[in-house]
């Protein structure tokens, strides 16, 4: 439990002032969508229509249709006129792309940053990784959930908000793998998914800023890594990712 602790919320809406704001509806139905299909309740290929969202989400009309638009927009779902919404199945190929992208921008974001992180900064950095490492209850959302913050958290403290917009753009799209790719990996790999943050974390505190460049590629290939083994020697696996 983490009672008097703030939790880093990685979608959580906040003004110039860092003050948090208030999310507007269409908003709040975004975020419960990206966390169904994350948690694997809406599966890939999946249809689902206004009216069901409606009602899952206790919200009027106008919010929800506005949330499926941007979902849309986003590649998270498909309008099929007169069906309703089909759950976008993620490729192998847009899987390896996102994340070659990841390593593009949050490596050159980190060598920025390094030299100016001050004291308060890596102190987050390591209450994040407390939480990550305390977590008992380790599934495969939870664990996303800390991976999210983490890299998010970094992204932030970089004080590029461009750069961090595409960012968070990129580790949302990435829920779609979670889903498909995370929930079979996560019990075989639960260590090494977190090694890479305390190393990242060490490089930094020592000041090698090439070392904790290097930690977090290796962070993102490592991801990268399972998901090629698993579509190699996986066939269930293969078969639900093209």
């Amino acid at each position: 439990m983490f009672t008097n602790m703030e939790i880093y919320d990685p979608w959580e809406k906040r003004g110039e002032s860092g003050m948090k704001e208030r999310k507007t509806l269409k908003e709040k139905v975004v975020e419960g969508i990206y966390r169904d299909v994350e948690e694997g309740f809406y599966k890939p290929n999946d249809i689902i229509n206004e009216g069901e969202i409606i009602e899952r989400y206790a919200m009027s009309k106008s919010p929800v249709r506005e949330a499926l638009i941007e979902l849309c927009k986003d590649g998270v779902l498909k309008s099929i006129p007169r069906v309703g919404y089909q759950v976008v199945q993620i490729s192998l190929k847009e899987i390896l792309d996102l994340l070659e992208v990841r390593i593009d921008l949050e490596t050159a974001n980190l060598r920025r940053l390094a030299p100016r992180l001050t004291e308060k900064d890596m102190e987050e950095l390591r209450q994040l990784d407390t939480i990550t490492k305390d977590n008992d209850v380790r599934t495969v959302t939870i664990h996303w959930d800390r991976n999210t913050d983490f890299h998010l958290k970094l992204c932030q403290l970089g004080g590029n908000v461009y750069l961090c917009g595409v960012i968070e753009t990129a580790l949302r799209k990435s829920c779609q793998y979670v889903a498909q790719y995370f929930q079979e990996a996560w019990n075989k790999n639960a260590e090494s998914n977190s090694f890479y943050h305390k190393a990242v974390i060490e490089a930094l505190e020592q000041e090698d800023t090439e070392k904790a460049i290097e930690m977090l590629r290796k962070d993102i290939l490592n991801v990268k890594q399972q998901i090629q083994e698993n579509y190699f020697f996986n066939p269930s696996f293969r078969d639900g990712v093209r």
